[in-house]
């Protein structure tokens, strides 16, 4: 170890060393001080008013709006001196129109609230979700499951399970997310989520279970012994339910001479193609003696291969027709049967069919006529054609979607909750291509369009994380 007085000599020396350098630095030039806070100031208040919404993204937006708070922060820091600085201090300058304390405590929180909610297709749909807190109706609750599905789907589980749930939701949110678990065969979120479930809602978590284990082709032994374990007829539906739609999926591609690696079930590729059910024969066994929802299915498994269902069949018998006439392009006898004597309650959900199926065949002139009633109507009616005709471009082979900076914003829609299904849904579907920016700065600035009137941030933490300019 150095003796004490050896490091009182060595930093007495290094002083002296290094005191000529202090003595003879050049003095501060007070003309160079003014003329680099005034640059500085410029840069900032031009980054303000040239950079703004519509022509940049608020990704870029922030950038330099956050630079050009930097830039005033090192006027009053480095050149408080300065003319400017002064001026600053005194409120005579501004950023823009914004005040320098309104840009910095408010512009800057709301400009990072807009730019996270820009950020991706799912931050998009929780903007549009949350933007009035205070509502809850079923377009809400769908835009919510939308969002929990969306989330699984990519494997966000921790996301999905931590995403706020309003009360009485706590059901219908670990469906939603089970239902996903199952179908991808994600086995440990779907023991989780089995573990977590209570008594009462178990059969509803099982005949998820079930219709998934249906789907992707599973041992049938596999399934028989769950039914087994759950003997309950709302498993044994759900069961019963995934084997048609296999069934269906299946049968309908080979009429339709599509290969079988193209074969979409549920959003996923078809899992074991060589599994095949039985459907009249699995429904007798398990339901000896028919129930309404059980003769419901095979109605409808009927209907989607091509059997003219009764006029009094439930709504969705006719919805399965309907999308067979489609599928085998049979246009003409969809028209005559949308106008058949349709039951009251299946007519609007029909129509709306329709317009959807047109618009996945790329018939836009069909789609155009069909939609006439519904735009006239107004209100809730104009949003769900809106939204049945996007779902039906989203789902085109005929007309591939290719959504462009404006897409979503120029839709038809109004309603935030419709809109964030409609976004939710396309990020689901094979035809999800990008040509240009992204688009989500568009729909940002749609419903929540610039900087005025700008409540407090909801906390300081908050305030500050916004205003600060990131260590690049």
């Amino acid at each position: 170890m150095m003796p004490r007085t050896s490091l009182t000599h060595f930093f007495t020396a290094l002083f002296l060393a290094l005191l000529p350098a202090f003595a003879f630095a050049a003095p501060l030039d007070p003309i160079e001080d003014a003329a680099e806070a005034k640059r500085l100031y410029s840069s900032a208040n031009d980054y303000v008013i040239n950079i703004n919404e519509g022509p940049y993204s608020y990704d870029y937006i922030q950038f330099h709006w956050k630079l050009s708070q930097a830039n005033i922060e090192r006027i009053l820091r480095v050149y408080p001196e300065t003319p400017t600085a002064r001026s600053l201090a005194a409120g005579q300058l501004k950023l823009g129109e914004f005040d320098l304390s309104y840009f910095k405590d408010r512009v800057l929180s709301r400009l990072e609230e807009k730019h996270l909610a820009a950020f991706d297709a799912v931050n998009c749909a929780i903007f549009l979700y949350n933007f009035k807190e205070n509502r809850w109706d079923e377009t809400r609750r769908a835009a919510y499951g939308r969002i929990l599905e969306v989330l699984s789907q990519q494997k966000r589980w921790a996301e999905a399970l931590r995403f706020p749930e309003r009360e009485g939701e706590r059901a219908f949110k670990a469906a939603v997310i089970f239902r996903v678990a199952a179908r991808l065969e994600a086995n440990e979120v779907v023991k989780e989520l089995l573990a977590a479930t209570s008594a009462d809602d178990l059969p509803a978590i099982q005949a998820i279970l079930g219709e998934a284990l249906a789907l992707r082709g599973r041992s049938r032994n596999e399934i028989l012994q769950l039914i087994e374990d759950a003997p309950s007829d709302v498993v044994k539906l759900g069961v019963l339910s995934g084997m048609i739609q296999r069934e269906v999926a299946i049968q309908r591609a080979a009429a339709l001479r599509i290969l079988t690696k193209n074969i979409m079930l549920a959003g996923n590729p078809l899992q074991r193609p060589n599994i095949r059910d039985n459907i009249a024969a699995t429904a007798q066994s398990f339901f000896p003696a028919p129930n309404a929802a059980s003769l419901e299915l095979l109605d409808t498994y009927s209907a989607a291969l091509g059997t003219r269902p009764n006029l009094s069949a439930p709504t969705s018998v006719h919805l399965a027709y309907l999308e067979y006439l489609a599928a085998f392009e049979k246009f003409d006898e969809l028209e005559s049967y949308l106008a058949s004597a349709l039951p009251v309650a299946t007519r609007q959900p029909a129509a709306l069919k329709v317009v959807e199926l047109y618009a996945q065949a790329g018939r836009t002139a069909d789609v155009a006529r069909h939609r006439v009633p519904f735009i006239t109507a107004g209100g809730d009616l104009a949003q769900s054609v809106a939204l049945a005709e996007f779902r039906g471009q989203i789902n085109s082979t005929e007309v591939p979607l290719t959504v462009h900076t404006n897409t979503f914003s120029e839709l038809p829609i109004t309603d935030t909750c419709v809109l964030a299904q409609a976004i939710m849904e396309w990020s689901l579907t094979p035809n999800r291509s990008i040509r240009g920016a992204a688009p989500y700065d568009s729909v940002v600035r749609k419903f929540l369009p610039g900087f005025t009137n700008i409540p407090a941030p909801k906390s300081d933490a908050f305030r500050d994380a916004a205003s600060a300019l990131k260590p690049y």
